[in-house]
Protein backbone atom coordinates (compact mmCIF):
# COMPACT_ATOMS: atom_id res chain seq x y z
CA UNK A 1 0.00 0.00 0.00
CA UNK A 2 1.21 3.25 -1.43
CA UNK A 3 0.68 6.11 1.09
CA UNK A 4 -0.49 9.37 -0.28
CA UNK A 5 1.76 12.61 -0.25
CA UNK A 6 0.65 14.98 2.11
CA UNK A 7 -0.38 18.14 0.78
CA UNK A 8 1.34 20.31 3.47
CA UNK A 9 4.66 19.58 4.90
CA UNK A 10 6.04 19.50 8.11
CA UNK A 11 6.67 20.42 11.34
CA UNK A 12 9.18 23.25 12.53
CA UNK A 13 11.90 21.51 13.31
CA UNK A 14 12.68 19.39 9.96
CA UNK A 15 10.15 20.62 7.59
CA UNK A 16 9.70 16.79 6.50
CA UNK A 17 6.72 15.25 8.36
CA UNK A 18 3.47 16.17 9.59
CA UNK A 19 1.39 19.20 8.59
CA UNK A 20 2.15 23.02 8.62
CA UNK A 21 -1.30 23.10 10.44
CA UNK A 22 -0.84 21.10 13.16
CA UNK A 23 0.60 22.46 16.36
CA UNK A 24 4.14 21.86 17.86
CA UNK A 25 6.52 22.67 20.74
CA UNK A 26 10.03 21.83 21.47
CA UNK A 27 10.70 18.15 21.29
CA UNK A 28 10.13 16.23 24.20
CA UNK A 29 10.80 12.39 24.38
CA UNK A 30 7.37 10.58 23.93
CA UNK A 31 5.95 8.91 27.17
CA UNK A 32 6.71 4.96 27.59
CA UNK A 33 2.93 4.52 27.78
CA UNK A 34 0.00 6.33 27.03
CA UNK A 35 -0.47 8.45 30.39
CA UNK A 36 -3.60 10.43 29.29
CA UNK A 37 -6.87 9.17 30.42
CA UNK A 38 -9.76 7.91 28.28
CA UNK A 39 -13.95 7.80 27.97
CA UNK A 40 -15.09 6.25 31.33
CA UNK A 41 -11.97 7.31 33.44
CA UNK A 42 -12.54 9.97 36.22
CA UNK A 43 -10.45 12.99 36.36
CA UNK A 44 -9.91 15.21 39.60
CA UNK A 45 -12.07 12.68 41.31
CA UNK A 46 -15.07 14.38 39.89
CA UNK A 47 -15.04 14.48 36.87
CA UNK A 48 -15.80 11.24 34.52
CA UNK A 49 -15.05 11.84 30.80
CA UNK A 50 -18.02 10.80 28.30
CA UNK A 51 -17.15 11.19 24.84
CA UNK A 52 -13.93 12.30 23.09
CA UNK A 53 -14.37 15.96 21.33
CA UNK A 54 -11.32 15.85 19.24
CA UNK A 55 -7.19 14.68 19.39
CA UNK A 56 -3.92 16.95 19.14
CA UNK A 57 -0.39 16.45 19.32
CA UNK A 58 -0.48 17.27 23.29
CA UNK A 59 -3.80 16.14 24.39
CA UNK A 60 -7.36 15.12 23.82
CA UNK A 61 -10.95 17.06 24.89
CA UNK A 62 -13.80 15.23 25.78
CA UNK A 63 -17.35 15.76 27.24
CA UNK A 64 -16.57 15.28 30.69
CA UNK A 65 -19.72 15.25 33.65
CA UNK A 66 -19.99 15.62 37.38
CA UNK A 67 -20.14 12.95 39.73
CA UNK A 68 -22.34 15.07 42.29
CA UNK A 69 -23.95 16.96 39.14
CA UNK A 70 -24.47 15.00 35.75
CA UNK A 71 -26.32 17.12 34.32
CA UNK A 72 -23.69 19.38 34.74
CA UNK A 73 -21.22 18.76 31.65
CA UNK A 74 -18.11 20.72 30.56
CA UNK A 75 -15.19 20.25 28.20
CA UNK A 76 -12.29 18.78 30.16
CA UNK A 77 -8.83 18.56 28.57
CA UNK A 78 -5.90 16.33 29.58
CA UNK A 79 -2.52 17.72 28.26
CA UNK A 80 0.71 15.68 28.77
CA UNK A 81 2.66 17.08 31.83
CA UNK A 82 5.95 16.99 29.51
CA UNK A 83 4.68 19.77 27.80
CA UNK A 84 4.80 21.78 31.12
CA UNK A 85 8.60 20.79 31.71
CA UNK A 86 10.51 23.31 33.25
CA UNK A 87 7.37 25.79 33.65
CA UNK A 88 5.37 26.85 36.64
CA UNK A 89 1.96 25.20 35.73
CA UNK A 90 0.06 26.53 38.92
CA UNK A 91 0.86 29.80 38.08
CA UNK A 92 -0.10 29.76 34.34
CA UNK A 93 -3.39 28.17 35.37
CA UNK A 94 -3.96 30.61 37.91
CA UNK A 95 -3.25 33.29 34.99
CA UNK A 96 -5.41 31.67 32.69
CA UNK A 97 -8.14 31.71 35.35
CA UNK A 98 -8.03 35.32 35.94
CA UNK A 99 -7.67 36.37 32.13
CA UNK A 100 -11.85 36.68 31.81
CA UNK A 101 -13.34 37.73 28.86
CA UNK A 102 -16.67 37.44 26.98
CA UNK A 103 -14.79 36.08 23.59
CA UNK A 104 -11.91 34.03 25.38
CA UNK A 105 -13.01 30.59 26.71
CA UNK A 106 -13.31 31.03 30.51
CA UNK A 107 -11.36 28.12 32.20
CA UNK A 108 -13.58 26.87 35.00
CA UNK A 109 -11.74 24.45 36.76
CA UNK A 110 -7.73 22.69 36.88
CA UNK A 111 -5.26 20.27 38.62
CA UNK A 112 -3.19 17.58 37.87
CA UNK A 113 -2.71 13.84 37.37
CA UNK A 114 -0.57 11.08 36.80
CA UNK A 115 1.61 12.62 34.05
CA UNK A 116 -0.98 14.93 32.55
CA UNK A 117 -2.70 18.47 33.27
CA UNK A 118 -6.49 18.75 33.21
CA UNK A 119 -8.37 21.67 32.88
CA UNK A 120 -12.16 22.06 31.97
CA UNK A 121 -14.20 24.68 29.91
CA UNK A 122 -17.96 25.48 29.03
CA UNK A 123 -19.52 23.03 26.31
CA UNK A 124 -20.38 25.19 23.49
CA UNK A 125 -22.71 24.64 20.53
CA UNK A 126 -21.37 25.33 16.77
CA UNK A 127 -18.48 24.89 15.06
CA UNK A 128 -14.51 26.00 14.61
CA UNK A 129 -14.02 28.80 11.80
CA UNK A 130 -12.23 26.13 9.94
CA UNK A 131 -15.15 24.14 9.54
CA UNK A 132 -16.81 27.01 8.33
CA UNK A 133 -13.99 28.03 5.51
CA UNK A 134 -14.82 24.71 3.85
CA UNK A 135 -17.58 26.37 2.07
CA UNK A 136 -15.28 29.23 1.06
CA UNK A 137 -13.95 32.48 2.33
CA UNK A 138 -15.45 35.17 4.46
CA UNK A 139 -17.15 38.35 3.64
CA UNK A 140 -15.88 41.57 4.64
CA UNK A 141 -18.41 41.96 7.10
CA UNK A 142 -18.52 38.45 8.29
CA UNK A 143 -14.45 38.49 8.55
CA UNK A 144 -14.73 41.90 10.82
CA UNK A 145 -17.40 40.66 12.94
CA UNK A 146 -15.32 37.72 13.94
CA UNK A 147 -12.02 39.33 14.21
CA UNK A 148 -13.27 42.22 16.23
CA UNK A 149 -13.98 40.34 19.27
CA UNK A 150 -11.32 38.13 18.98
CA UNK A 151 -9.03 40.90 18.76
CA UNK A 152 -10.35 42.41 21.86
CA UNK A 153 -10.00 38.69 23.81
CA UNK A 154 -6.20 38.89 22.92
CA UNK A 155 -5.88 42.23 23.80
CA UNK A 156 -7.52 40.83 27.62
CA UNK A 157 -5.26 37.92 27.41
CA UNK A 158 -1.98 40.56 26.81
CA UNK A 159 -3.32 42.71 29.60
CA UNK A 160 -3.04 39.36 32.21
CA UNK A 161 0.69 39.07 30.81
CA UNK A 162 0.17 36.82 28.92
CA UNK A 163 0.45 35.37 25.51
CA UNK A 164 -1.51 32.53 23.42
CA UNK A 165 1.18 31.33 20.98
CA UNK A 166 -1.21 29.23 18.93
CA UNK A 167 -3.85 31.26 16.82
CA UNK A 168 -5.22 29.88 14.00
CA UNK A 169 -8.34 28.92 12.52
CA UNK A 170 -9.45 25.69 14.21
CA UNK A 171 -9.05 27.14 17.59
CA UNK A 172 -11.43 30.33 17.08
CA UNK A 173 -14.84 28.50 17.46
CA UNK A 174 -17.96 30.33 16.11
CA UNK A 175 -20.64 29.11 19.06
CA UNK A 176 -24.46 29.86 18.73
CA UNK A 177 -26.70 31.87 21.19
CA UNK A 178 -30.11 32.20 19.95
CA UNK A 179 -29.19 32.17 16.46
CA UNK A 180 -26.50 34.72 17.12
CA UNK A 181 -22.90 33.77 16.51
CA UNK A 182 -20.54 34.43 19.34
CA UNK A 183 -17.06 34.26 17.90
CA UNK A 184 -14.57 32.75 21.47
CA UNK A 185 -11.25 32.02 21.12
CA UNK A 186 -9.93 28.57 22.21
CA UNK A 187 -6.61 26.16 23.23
CA UNK A 188 -4.80 27.97 25.57
CA UNK A 189 -3.31 24.86 26.83
CA UNK A 190 0.07 26.27 25.31
CA UNK A 191 -0.40 29.56 26.93
CA UNK A 192 2.22 31.05 28.55
CA UNK A 193 3.40 34.58 29.75
CA UNK A 194 4.11 37.33 27.73
CA UNK A 195 8.05 37.68 28.17
CA UNK A 196 8.92 33.30 28.82
CA UNK A 197 11.29 31.63 26.78
CA UNK A 198 8.79 28.32 26.02
CA UNK A 199 7.49 28.49 22.50
CA UNK A 200 4.68 26.45 20.61
CA UNK A 201 2.77 27.35 17.53
CA UNK A 202 1.73 26.24 13.93
CA UNK A 203 3.99 27.07 11.29
CA UNK A 204 1.60 27.93 8.90
CA UNK A 205 0.52 30.61 10.57
CA UNK A 206 3.31 31.18 13.48
CA UNK A 207 5.50 35.09 13.35
CA UNK A 208 9.18 34.75 11.94
CA UNK A 209 10.36 35.12 15.36
CA UNK A 210 8.37 31.90 16.73
CA UNK A 211 9.40 29.92 13.98
CA UNK A 212 12.96 30.90 14.52
CA UNK A 213 12.54 30.33 18.34
CA UNK A 214 11.42 26.68 17.47
CA UNK A 215 14.18 25.64 15.57
CA UNK A 216 12.98 25.66 11.78
CA UNK A 217 14.61 28.59 10.76
CA UNK A 218 18.28 29.24 10.65
CA UNK A 219 19.49 32.42 11.96
CA UNK A 220 23.09 33.92 12.20
CA UNK A 221 21.16 36.14 14.99
CA UNK A 222 20.03 35.68 17.96
CA UNK A 223 16.19 36.67 16.76
CA UNK A 224 14.08 39.05 18.47
CA UNK A 225 13.01 38.75 21.85
CA UNK A 226 9.19 37.04 22.00
CA UNK A 227 6.76 38.85 23.05
CA UNK A 228 2.78 39.60 22.74
CA UNK A 229 3.50 40.73 18.85
CA UNK A 230 3.40 37.10 17.97
CA UNK A 231 0.08 36.68 18.36
CA UNK A 232 -0.94 40.40 16.51
CA UNK A 233 0.91 38.03 13.25
CA UNK A 234 -0.89 34.73 13.62
CA UNK A 235 -3.86 37.19 13.65
CA UNK A 236 -3.38 38.81 10.81
CA UNK A 237 -2.71 36.02 9.14
CA UNK A 238 -5.43 33.77 9.88
CA UNK A 239 -7.41 36.61 8.62
CA UNK A 240 -5.91 36.75 5.60
CA UNK A 241 -6.23 33.14 5.15
CA UNK A 242 -9.89 33.66 5.92
CA UNK A 243 -10.37 36.21 3.15
CA UNK A 244 -7.93 35.11 0.03
CA UNK A 245 -8.73 31.04 0.97
CA UNK A 246 -6.17 28.67 0.69
CA UNK A 247 -5.26 29.61 -3.08
CA UNK A 248 -3.42 32.76 -2.40
CA UNK A 249 -2.28 32.08 1.06
CA UNK A 250 1.53 32.88 0.81
CA UNK A 251 3.31 29.57 2.66
CA UNK A 252 0.14 27.04 2.12
CA UNK A 253 2.32 24.71 -0.08
CA UNK A 254 5.54 25.33 1.50
CA UNK A 255 8.21 22.49 1.86
CA UNK A 256 10.89 24.03 3.46
CA UNK A 257 12.36 26.69 5.60
CA UNK A 258 13.24 28.68 2.75
CA UNK A 259 9.74 28.98 1.04
CA UNK A 260 8.68 29.66 4.69
CA UNK A 261 11.05 32.34 4.47
CA UNK A 262 9.86 33.86 1.05
CA UNK A 263 6.02 33.56 2.36
CA UNK A 264 7.07 35.78 5.35
CA UNK A 265 8.32 38.18 2.42
CA UNK A 266 5.49 38.15 0.10
CA UNK A 267 2.82 38.73 3.36
CA UNK A 268 4.22 41.83 4.12
CA UNK A 269 4.96 43.21 0.56
CA UNK A 270 1.95 42.08 -1.45
CA UNK A 271 -0.55 40.06 1.05
CA UNK A 272 -3.17 40.32 -1.33
CA UNK A 273 -1.80 39.12 -5.14
CA UNK A 274 -3.92 39.05 -8.22
CA UNK A 275 -6.58 37.23 -8.86
CA UNK A 276 -7.69 37.54 -4.82
CA UNK A 277 -10.46 39.33 -3.77
CA UNK A 278 -11.94 40.42 -7.02
CA UNK A 279 -14.43 42.49 -4.97
CA UNK A 280 -12.16 44.85 -3.73
CA UNK A 281 -10.56 47.48 -6.22
CA UNK A 282 -9.24 51.33 -5.74
CA UNK A 283 -8.87 52.74 -2.49
CA UNK A 284 -10.57 50.31 -0.29
CA UNK A 285 -7.70 47.20 -1.93
CA UNK A 286 -4.94 49.75 -1.33
CA UNK A 287 -5.90 50.58 2.40
CA UNK A 288 -6.66 46.78 3.22
CA UNK A 289 -3.21 45.39 1.75
CA UNK A 290 -1.32 48.60 3.71
CA UNK A 291 -3.01 47.27 6.98
CA UNK A 292 -1.80 44.15 5.90
CA UNK A 293 1.71 44.98 5.11
CA UNK A 294 1.78 46.58 9.00
CA UNK A 295 0.09 43.07 10.78
CA UNK A 296 2.71 40.91 9.05
CA UNK A 297 5.24 42.77 9.25
CA UNK A 298 8.74 40.38 9.67
CA UNK A 299 9.53 43.17 12.40
CA UNK A 300 7.73 42.64 15.57
CA UNK A 301 8.05 46.20 16.56
CA UNK A 302 6.68 47.16 13.51
CA UNK A 303 3.63 45.72 14.44
CA UNK A 304 0.24 46.98 15.86
CA UNK A 305 -1.04 45.89 19.25
CA UNK A 306 -4.20 43.36 19.46
CA UNK A 307 -6.28 46.81 20.25
CA UNK A 308 -4.72 48.57 17.78
CA UNK A 309 -5.08 45.89 15.36
CA UNK A 310 -9.48 46.10 16.49
CA UNK A 311 -9.14 49.71 16.10
CA UNK A 312 -7.63 49.47 12.20
CA UNK A 313 -10.24 46.43 11.18
CA UNK A 314 -12.65 49.07 9.83
CA UNK A 315 -10.52 49.05 7.29
CA UNK A 316 -12.67 46.12 6.48
CA UNK A 317 -15.82 47.86 6.15
CA UNK A 318 -14.41 50.63 3.79
CA UNK A 319 -16.54 49.16 0.58
CA UNK A 320 -19.27 49.17 2.44
CA UNK A 321 -18.35 52.67 3.51
CA UNK A 322 -17.56 53.58 -0.22
CA UNK A 323 -20.81 52.16 -1.41
CA UNK A 324 -22.91 53.78 1.25
CA UNK A 325 -21.08 56.99 -0.20
CA UNK A 326 -21.83 56.52 -3.32
CA UNK A 327 -25.48 55.99 -3.10
CA UNK A 328 -25.48 59.17 -0.69
CA UNK A 329 -24.12 61.04 -3.41
CA UNK A 330 -26.52 59.31 -6.29
CA UNK A 331 -29.39 60.52 -4.05
CA UNK A 332 -28.13 64.14 -3.31
CA UNK A 333 -27.26 64.65 -7.00
CA UNK A 334 -30.79 63.42 -7.71
CA UNK A 335 -32.33 65.44 -4.68
CA UNK A 336 -30.42 68.39 -5.96
CA UNK A 337 -31.82 67.98 -9.60
CA UNK A 338 -35.13 67.72 -8.52
CA UNK A 339 -34.51 70.92 -6.73
CA UNK A 340 -33.06 72.81 -9.75
CA UNK A 341 -35.67 71.66 -11.80
CA UNK A 342 -38.49 72.75 -9.51
CA UNK A 343 -36.37 76.31 -9.12
CA UNK A 344 -35.57 76.29 -13.17
CA UNK A 345 -39.33 75.55 -14.21
CA UNK A 346 -40.48 78.26 -11.29
CA UNK A 347 -38.12 80.75 -13.02
CA UNK A 348 -39.03 79.90 -16.65
CA UNK A 349 -42.95 79.89 -15.80
CA UNK A 350 -41.95 83.61 -13.81
CA UNK A 351 -40.08 84.70 -16.59
CA UNK A 352 -42.41 83.85 -18.98
CA UNK A 353 -45.13 85.53 -17.29
CA UNK A 354 -43.20 88.64 -16.44
CA UNK A 355 -42.26 88.74 -20.33
CA UNK A 356 -45.66 88.31 -21.30
CA UNK A 357 -47.04 90.83 -19.42
CA UNK A 358 -43.71 93.24 -20.12
CA UNK A 359 -44.67 92.46 -24.14
CA UNK A 360 -48.52 93.21 -23.31
CA UNK A 361 -47.80 95.98 -21.38
CA UNK A 362 -45.23 97.85 -23.78
CA UNK A 363 -47.54 96.81 -26.75
CA UNK A 364 -50.50 98.26 -25.03
CA UNK A 365 -48.60 101.58 -23.89
CA UNK A 366 -47.38 101.68 -27.41
CA UNK A 367 -50.79 101.46 -29.16
CA UNK A 368 -52.11 103.71 -26.16
CA UNK A 369 -49.28 106.16 -26.87
CA UNK A 370 -50.18 106.39 -30.52
CA UNK A 371 -54.18 106.30 -29.80
CA UNK A 372 -53.43 109.26 -27.86
CA UNK A 373 -51.42 111.18 -30.06
CA UNK A 374 -53.92 110.82 -32.70
CA UNK A 375 -56.43 112.01 -29.86
CA UNK A 376 -53.80 115.13 -29.74
CA UNK A 377 -53.68 115.85 -32.80
CA UNK A 378 -57.72 115.33 -33.44
CA UNK A 379 -58.07 117.92 -30.57
CA UNK A 380 -55.69 120.16 -31.79
CA UNK A 381 -57.25 120.29 -35.01
CA UNK A 382 -60.73 120.23 -33.26
CA UNK A 383 -60.08 121.74 -30.02
CA UNK A 384 -63.01 123.73 -30.02
CA UNK A 385 -65.15 120.51 -30.84
CA UNK A 386 -65.80 118.87 -26.96
CA UNK A 387 -67.06 115.89 -28.77
CA UNK A 388 -63.94 115.16 -29.82
CA UNK A 389 -62.59 115.84 -26.22
CA UNK A 390 -65.21 113.29 -24.98
CA UNK A 391 -64.84 110.36 -27.66
CA UNK A 392 -60.92 110.93 -26.52
CA UNK A 393 -61.83 110.16 -23.07
CA UNK A 394 -64.02 107.30 -23.44
CA UNK A 395 -61.38 105.82 -25.96
CA UNK A 396 -59.10 105.57 -23.05
CA UNK A 397 -61.70 104.20 -20.78
CA UNK A 398 -62.47 101.49 -23.10
CA UNK A 399 -58.45 100.35 -23.29
CA UNK A 400 -58.22 100.35 -19.69
CA UNK A 401 -61.02 98.24 -19.28
CA UNK A 402 -59.26 96.23 -22.15
CA UNK A 403 -55.73 96.23 -20.50
CA UNK A 404 -57.59 94.83 -17.14
CA UNK A 405 -59.14 92.07 -18.78
CA UNK A 406 -55.70 90.98 -20.38
CA UNK A 407 -54.44 91.28 -17.28
CA UNK A 408 -56.77 88.74 -15.26
CA UNK A 409 -55.97 86.65 -18.43
CA UNK A 410 -52.87 86.39 -17.84
CA UNK A 411 -52.70 86.41 -14.31
CA UNK A 412 -55.14 82.93 -14.54
CA UNK A 413 -52.37 81.71 -17.29
CA UNK A 414 -49.72 82.08 -14.90
CA UNK A 415 -51.82 80.33 -11.76
CA UNK A 416 -52.64 77.57 -13.96
CA UNK A 417 -48.45 76.55 -15.31
CA UNK A 418 -48.00 76.92 -11.42
CA UNK A 419 -50.38 74.31 -10.93
CA UNK A 420 -48.95 72.44 -13.46
CA UNK A 421 -45.89 72.75 -12.17
CA UNK A 422 -46.55 72.16 -8.66
CA UNK A 423 -48.61 68.68 -10.47
CA UNK A 424 -44.94 67.96 -12.17
CA UNK A 425 -42.99 67.75 -9.00
CA UNK A 426 -45.67 65.89 -7.06
CA UNK A 427 -45.12 63.18 -10.17
CA UNK A 428 -41.55 63.48 -9.35
CA UNK A 429 -42.12 62.83 -6.01
CA UNK A 430 -44.18 60.08 -6.64
CA UNK A 431 -41.27 58.55 -8.92
CA UNK A 432 -38.80 58.84 -6.51
CA UNK A 433 -41.09 57.08 -3.50
CA UNK A 434 -41.54 54.73 -6.48
CA UNK A 435 -37.84 53.63 -6.05
CA UNK A 436 -37.46 53.99 -2.71
CA UNK A 437 -40.09 51.48 -2.34
CA UNK A 438 -38.29 48.75 -4.83
CA UNK A 439 -35.22 49.32 -3.03
CA UNK A 440 -36.91 48.18 0.19
CA UNK A 441 -39.17 45.08 -1.47
CA UNK A 442 -35.58 44.41 -2.54
CA UNK A 443 -34.15 44.58 0.97
CA UNK A 444 -36.94 42.79 1.92
CA UNK A 445 -36.82 39.81 -0.17
CA UNK A 446 -33.12 39.94 0.42
CA UNK A 447 -33.96 39.18 4.31
CA UNK A 448 -36.00 36.30 3.21
CA UNK A 449 -33.92 34.84 1.04
CA UNK A 450 -31.02 35.08 3.95
CA UNK A 451 -34.17 33.28 6.66
CA UNK A 452 -34.64 31.02 3.58
CA UNK A 453 -30.87 30.23 3.34
CA UNK A 454 -30.31 30.02 7.23
CA UNK A 455 -33.41 27.36 7.67
CA UNK A 456 -31.97 25.42 4.66
CA UNK A 457 -28.51 25.46 6.83
CA UNK A 458 -29.36 24.33 10.30
CA UNK A 459 -31.11 21.33 8.43
CA UNK A 460 -28.06 20.52 6.24
CA UNK A 461 -26.39 21.27 9.96
CA UNK A 462 -28.66 18.53 11.36
CA UNK A 463 -27.98 16.34 8.81
CA UNK A 464 -24.67 16.32 8.68
CA UNK A 465 -24.37 16.33 12.66
CA UNK A 466 -26.46 13.42 12.26
CA UNK A 467 -24.06 11.62 10.01
CA UNK A 468 -21.03 12.69 12.38
CA UNK A 469 -22.77 10.35 14.97
CA UNK A 470 -23.38 7.75 12.65
CA UNK A 471 -19.77 7.93 11.72
CA UNK A 472 -18.73 8.25 15.08
CA UNK A 473 -20.47 5.00 16.20
CA UNK A 474 -18.59 3.17 13.37
CA UNK A 475 -15.36 4.28 14.65
CA UNK A 476 -15.81 3.48 17.99
CA UNK A 477 -17.12 0.10 16.70
CA UNK A 478 -13.78 -0.22 14.77
CA UNK A 479 -12.09 0.96 17.52
CA UNK A 480 -12.66 -1.75 19.82
CA UNK A 481 -12.40 -4.42 17.14
CA UNK A 482 -8.78 -2.91 16.53
CA UNK A 483 -8.29 -2.86 20.70
CA UNK A 484 -9.23 -6.59 20.59
CA UNK A 485 -6.81 -7.05 17.53
CA UNK A 486 -4.31 -5.28 19.13
CA UNK A 487 -4.46 -7.03 22.53
CA UNK A 488 -4.07 -10.74 20.85
CA UNK A 489 -1.55 -9.37 18.92
CA UNK A 490 0.40 -7.74 21.72
CA UNK A 491 -0.13 -11.46 23.17
CA UNK A 492 1.35 -13.20 20.09
CA UNK A 493 3.75 -10.51 20.38
CA UNK A 494 4.93 -11.56 23.77
CA UNK A 495 4.66 -15.56 23.00
CA UNK A 496 7.29 -14.54 19.92
CA UNK A 497 9.30 -12.49 22.37
CA UNK A 498 9.12 -15.24 24.39
CA UNK A 499 10.43 -17.88 22.21
CA UNK A 500 12.94 -15.45 20.58
CA UNK A 501 14.53 -15.55 24.11
CA UNK A 502 15.12 -18.81 24.47
CA UNK A 503 16.33 -19.16 20.86
CA UNK A 504 18.73 -16.56 21.61
CA UNK A 505 19.77 -18.75 24.80
CA UNK A 506 20.30 -21.71 22.99
CA UNK A 507 22.18 -19.65 20.09
CA UNK A 508 24.67 -18.58 23.16
CA UNK A 509 25.30 -21.92 24.24
CA UNK A 510 25.89 -23.45 20.87
CA UNK A 511 28.24 -20.32 19.64
CA UNK A 512 30.16 -21.11 23.18
CA UNK A 513 30.61 -25.21 22.02
CA UNK A 514 31.56 -24.05 18.84
CA UNK A 515 34.19 -21.86 19.71
CA UNK A 516 35.48 -24.80 21.94
CA UNK A 517 35.42 -27.04 19.23
CA UNK A 518 37.08 -24.12 17.17
CA UNK A 519 39.85 -23.90 19.85
CA UNK A 520 40.43 -27.89 20.08
CA UNK A 521 40.52 -28.26 16.28
CA UNK A 522 43.67 -25.29 16.01
CA UNK A 523 45.07 -27.24 19.22
CA UNK A 524 44.99 -30.66 17.12
CA UNK A 525 46.15 -29.07 13.78
CA UNK A 526 49.05 -27.35 15.53
CA UNK A 527 49.82 -31.01 17.13
CA UNK A 528 49.55 -32.34 13.64
CA UNK A 529 51.84 -30.26 12.27
CA UNK A 530 54.61 -31.26 15.37
CA UNK A 531 54.24 -34.72 14.33
CA UNK A 532 54.53 -34.32 10.72
CA UNK A 533 57.90 -32.37 11.72
CA UNK A 534 59.26 -35.37 13.90
CA UNK A 535 58.18 -37.57 11.12
CA UNK A 536 60.19 -36.12 8.65
CA UNK A 537 63.00 -36.17 11.37
CA UNK A 538 62.70 -39.70 11.91
CA UNK A 539 62.84 -40.27 7.53
CA UNK A 540 65.87 -38.31 7.37
CA UNK A 541 67.67 -40.48 10.09
CA UNK A 542 66.40 -43.79 8.55
CA UNK A 543 67.66 -42.12 5.31
CA UNK A 544 71.33 -41.36 6.87
CA UNK A 545 71.19 -44.69 8.34
CA UNK A 546 70.77 -46.61 5.18
CA UNK A 547 73.16 -44.88 3.54
CA UNK A 548 76.19 -45.54 6.20
CA UNK A 549 74.76 -49.26 5.63
CA UNK A 550 75.50 -49.31 2.38
CA UNK A 551 78.75 -47.39 2.38
CA UNK A 552 79.96 -49.99 4.91
CA UNK A 553 79.20 -52.64 2.78
CA UNK A 554 80.79 -51.09 -0.32
CA UNK A 555 84.00 -51.13 2.15
CA UNK A 556 84.17 -54.58 3.36
CA UNK A 557 86.89 -57.32 1.71
CA UNK A 558 85.27 -59.89 -0.46
CA UNK A 559 87.09 -63.12 1.05
CA UNK A 560 85.41 -64.35 4.21
CA UNK A 561 85.44 -62.58 7.19
CA UNK A 562 87.98 -63.49 9.78
CA UNK A 563 86.41 -65.57 12.71
CA UNK A 564 86.68 -63.36 15.42
CA UNK A 565 84.83 -63.78 18.76
CA UNK A 566 82.72 -60.68 18.19
CA UNK A 567 79.51 -60.51 17.77
CA UNK A 568 78.34 -59.92 14.38
CA UNK A 569 77.01 -56.00 14.37
CA UNK A 570 73.20 -56.24 14.25
CA UNK A 571 71.24 -55.55 11.32
CA UNK A 572 69.25 -51.91 10.90
CA UNK A 573 65.97 -51.62 12.32
CA UNK A 574 63.67 -51.67 9.51
CA UNK A 575 62.12 -48.26 8.97
CA UNK A 576 59.16 -47.43 11.29
CA UNK A 577 56.17 -46.91 9.58
CA UNK A 578 54.67 -43.29 9.53
CA UNK A 579 52.43 -42.39 11.93
CA UNK A 580 48.86 -42.24 11.26
CA UNK A 581 46.95 -38.59 11.68
CA UNK A 582 44.62 -39.00 14.41
CA UNK A 583 41.37 -37.34 13.71
CA UNK A 584 41.11 -37.36 17.55
CA UNK A 585 42.35 -35.00 20.30
CA UNK A 586 44.64 -37.76 21.28
CA UNK A 587 48.28 -37.45 20.08
CA UNK A 588 49.57 -40.81 18.83
CA UNK A 589 53.08 -42.43 20.16
CA UNK A 590 56.01 -40.82 19.19
CA UNK A 591 58.43 -44.10 17.90
CA UNK A 592 60.95 -42.48 20.93
CA UNK A 593 58.59 -44.66 23.28
CA UNK A 594 57.45 -47.08 21.30
CA UNK A 595 59.75 -49.51 23.42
Amino acid sequence: MSLRPKRRTTLVQSFGEGSLSASVAPYTPPPEADVLPREGDVVGEQYRLVEKLGEGMFGRVYVAERLDVPEHRVALKVVLADLYAGRNVQRELVMLAAASHPHIVQLKDHGQGSGFVWLTMPLFEGRTLEARLEHGPLGLREAYETFLPICHGVQALHARGLRHQDIKPENIFLATFEEQVHPVLLDLGVAVERHASFVAGTALYGAPEQLVALGGMQTRDEGPTLSEKMDTYALAATLLRCLVGPTYFHGEEAVSPFDIAEAFRLREEDPLPYGSRDDLSGEARRKLSDAFSRWLARDPGQRPSAADMARELEVLLEPEREAAAAIERTLGRERQAYRRMRFALGGLVALTAVGGLVGFWHRETLRLASALQQAEAQGRASFSQLDTCVAAHQLAKTEAATCEADRTADEKAHQAAIDKLQTTSAATEQAFAGRLSTVNTRLRTCRSDARAATEAFQTERELLVSERTTVEQRLEKAKERFATTRRKLEAERDALNKTKDSLVSERDILTEERDAARRAHVAAEAEVAKLEGLRDELKATIASLEKDKASRAACAPSGPAPATDAPAAPEAPPAAPEAPVSPTNEAPASPSSAG
